[in-house]
């Protein structure tokens, strides 16, 4: 993340992506909006070419609960890349250690490491139903910004078997703990 991303995100409480991470993270809404644009693209296309003919009731209730669908998993992913915040007296060097031992247990790879930022990802197994998560922790002045999604890099994908808030809540538990 540029130093851009991370600032948009701390004041946002929402992960900034890049572009081709944007459409991984979308791209089931992507697959979901295309099919009706296709069958609006034919029917735009035949009536321009003099050869119009009507939409068949089928492909209206296809265009509609694909549109449905498409803009309930827009919801859903957009809400995936909100970040859940914990204020913390703790200082960096306090929280450091607590974020390697969640990371140990959870087999966490650190990707990004420096005084703003921390960006782990995880290699599951193929049988463990995940292609595998992204954990992104930003640091901003008494406050802790932790979120995690489905690895961007990877395949696109919409479910990780609770793997996500199980990174989340773990980590948040542990600095609570550590806070007390």
């Amino acid at each position: 993340m540029t130093d851009e991303q991370i600032k948009y995100s701390i004041e946002t409480g929402e992960m900034k992506l890049e572009n081709w991470d944007k459409f991984t993270h979308y791209g089931i809404v992507c697959f979901l909006f295309f099919i009706p644009a296709l069958f609006i693209f034919f029917h735009v296309r035949d009536y321009f070419q003099g050869i119009p003919r009507p939409f068949r009731d089928a492909e209206i209730w296809f265009i509609i609960v694909t549109s449905i669908l498409g803009l309930l998993f827009y919801r859903l992913q957009r809400n995936r890349l909100k970040f859940k915040s914990i204020v913390t007296k703790l200082t960096r060097e306090e929280i450091d250690p607590i974020i390697e031992k969640v990371a140990n247990e959870l087999e966490w790879t650190p990707y990004v490491v420096d005084k703003k930022i921390i960006i782990a990802k995880t290699h599951p197994s193929f049988f463990s139903g995940s292609w595998g998560e992204q954990i992104t922790i930003l640091f901003d002045k008494d406050k802790i910004l932790v979120n995690s999604i489905c690895d961007p890099d990877k395949r696109s994908s919409v479910v990780s078997m609770g793997r996500n808030k199980q990174n989340m809540n773990r980590i948040i538990e542990e600095i609570k703990k550590a806070s007390n």
